[in-house]
């Protein structure tokens, strides 16, 4: 953790609008993290009309979800709008990602979200993310419906 801080820091120095933020529990462990830097906060200001979001892979080797932000730019590419990792995927861990990625974007709530089926996601984005149409990922539904 003191590493990645340090890390964090010293890309502050050379992107003033690297943007990061590190949640910790009451014992002083990492419990969310996120980051995100100046080109990609540029770019949601113009692609902000479409966010997928998906945490159900990359668990790395501390037991933490990788939360990305993706939405996709004029040329029909991905952009990656921000990262996180989060502990548990609870509902007080979506609060804070996502408060923490519309404090990154100035309050800028993306036009529509792409996520799978997570209920406590699903509540998270209705309560913190305001008039967004909500949509599950096709992949996901087609997987359920397979089983």
């Amino acid at each position: 953790v003191g590493s990645t801080i340090a890390y964090f820091q010293e890309i502050r120095t050379k992107d003033s609008y690297f943007y990061w933020r590190i949640k910790l529990d009451d014992e002083d462990r990492v419990e969310n993290l996120f980051w995100i830097d100046g080109a990609s906060r540029r770019a949601y200001a113009k692609y902000n009309d479409c966010l997928s979001f998906d945490t159900t892979y990359m668990t790395n080797m501390y037991n933490m979800s990788c939360a990305p932000f993706i939405g996709i730019n004029n040329h029909g590419q991905s952009i990656q709008f921000g990262c996180g990792f989060i502990r548990n995927e609870l509902k007080e861990n979506f609060v804070w990602l996502f408060n923490t990625f519309l404090h990154a974007m100035g309050g800028v709530a993306p036009k529509n979200i792409i996520t799978d089926q997570d209920f406590a996601m699903r509540s998270v984005i209705d309560e913190v993310f305001l008039n967004i149409i909500h949509r599950n990922c096709r992949r996901h539904i087609m997987k359920k419906a397979q089983e």
